[in-house]
């Protein structure tokens, strides 16, 4: 009998595109060619955001609040 996948098992085998620019950018952050930087709506630490997922490279630091806030209103990755 196989182990039923968890939430995040599941939702990379949903979005593989999504998940490859997310190592990407973890890659990139470890060896250099990304450097974090605060937020830019408030200044505070932030997270990468991707506005377009087939450019992983290509991110927005935008902090947690600002990113969920974007997500709502629909400014997810394409």
């Amino acid at each position: 009998m196989t182990k039923p996948l968890t939430r995040q098992q599941q939702w990379r085998r949903k979005n593989p595109h999504r998940y490859l620019a997310h190592l990407y950018v973890q890659a990139a952050k470890r060896i250099g060619i990304l450097t974090p930087r605060p937020c830019q709506t408030c200044g505070a630490e932030a997270e990468a955001h991707h506005p377009d997922y087939n450019k992983p490279g290509d991110v927005q630091w935008l902090c947690r609040k600002h990113h969920r806030q974007l997500h709502a209103r629909g400014g997810h990755g394409a």
